[in-house]
């Protein structure tokens, strides 16, 4: 995301924490000498300026512990990361959107709409529960995204 220039197309509640996140990323991590090639080194490089986005398909979790809402009382090496499996991120001040997670989105929404138009016909509750469900993430990539992003 860094070296691409990524970072500037991302949308959605987190987006200018991580267009700073990155940037200042890029500046520390910038080649400045010699190549580390110590493993416990540049561990401790990354754990020092470790900008904490981690890239999903739906999401990009611009994690910052105290907003997010998969955090759950976890020990060891996982602490202060995301839990992708308990993630919500239709309700997460967490989340950034690249245009791969919008496209991701919107096949989303694809499956559903296909899902509702097919043969036999979806017994009245799931339907219901999928045109809700549809609905929840078409209010959130408006409320996210730039005007004309969503179908």
């Amino acid at each position: 995301m860094i070296d691409a220039h990524e970072h500037e197309d991302l949308a959605g509640p987190a987006a200018e924490e991580a267009e700073r996140r990155l940037e200042d990323f890029g500046h520390r991590a910038r080649f400045q000498g010699p190549v580390v090639v110590d493993d416990s080194r540049l561990q401790r490089i990354f754990k020092r300026h470790d900008p904490a986005i981690h890239p999903g398909e739906f999401i990009t979790c611009v994690h910052d512990h105290p907003k997010a809402l998969c955090e759950k009382a976890r020990r060891g090496r996982s602490e202060q990361l995301p839990d992708h499996g308990g993630c919500k991120p239709l309700a997460c001040r967490n989340v950034t959107l690249s245009r791969a997670n919008i496209d991701a989105w919107r096949r989303a929404i694809d499956r559903i709409d296909c899902r509702l138009a097919a043969q036999p016909a979806l017994p009245p509750l799931r339907a219901r529960m999928l045109r809700a469900r549809r609905q929840e993430i078409v209010d959130f990539l408006r409320a996210h995204t730039p005007e004309g992003t969503i179908p």
